[in-house]
C-alpha cells in the first residue's frame, strides 16, 4: 500500500522533471558572458600597419589630425564625448585630406569604419614604446595609410608599397 509520503515524493518528483523539462530549453540559450573579442582582428591590424610603409601624401596634415585629436582627448575625459566629439571631427578631417589629394573612387563606408581603428593602434603603440609619443602618431599615420591603400587608393598594397619604396 501506497504511503502518503510515497505519493508526495511521486509528484514531487514528477513536478521536477516537468520543471527541467521546460526550463531546459531556456538553459541552452543563456547568454555566453565571456562576450566576442575582437584580439585577433587587432592583432592582424597591428601587424599590417607596423608592416606599411608611411606615405608622405597628407604626411603633414594627418600628423596634425592626430595632434588634434589627442588635444581633443585632453579636453574631453569622457569616453561618450571622444567618440562624439574628437573621433568625429578626427575622420572627417582625414577623409576631407585624402578627397583633396586622392583621386580614385573610396570604399568610405568600409574606410570610415577601419580608418576609426588608428587611435586604438595609437594607444597599443604607447604601451610597446614606454609612450613614446612620436613614433605612435607615426604609427597611427601609418594606420591611416594602410586603410588608405586597403579601401580608398584602389590598389593592392603591395603596389603602394613598392611605389612608396621606388620614390
Amino acid at each position: 500500500m501506497n504511503s502518503p509520503l510515497t505519493y508526495l515524493h511521486r509528484h514531487l518528483a514528477a513536478l521536477l522533471c516537468l520543471c527541467l523539462c521546460l526550463c531546459l530549453p531556456l538553459a541552452a540559450k543563456a547568454k555566453d558572458l565571456t562576450g566576442n573579442s575582437n584580439i585577433q582582428l587587432v592583432r592582424e591590424l597591428y601587424d599590417n600597419v607596423r608592416d606599411t610603409l608611411p606615405s608622405e601624401i597628407n604626411a603633414a596634415g594627418n600628423t596634425q589630425t592626430i595632434q588634434n585629436r589627442l588635444r581633443c582627448y585632453e579636453k574631453n575625459h569622457d569616453y561618450g564625448q571622444r567618440i562624439q566629439i574628437c573621433n568625429n571631427k578626427y575622420v572627417k578631417n582625414i577623409v576631407h585630406l585624402a578627397r583633396k589629394s586622392i583621386h580614385s573612387r573610396p570604399n568610405l563606408g568600409e574606410f570610415v569604419l577601419n580608418v576609426d581603428l588608428c587611435p586604438i593602434l595609437y594607444n597599443i603603440c604607447m604601451g610597446q614604446t614606454q609612450d613614446d609619443k612620436e613614433r605612435c602618431i607615426l604609427f597611427e599615420r601609418q594606420c591611416i595609410d594602410y586603410t588608405l591603400d586597403m579601401f580608398w587608393r584602389g590598389s593592392a598594397r603591395y603596389t603602394q608599397q613598392t611605389y612608396r619604396l621606388d620614390q
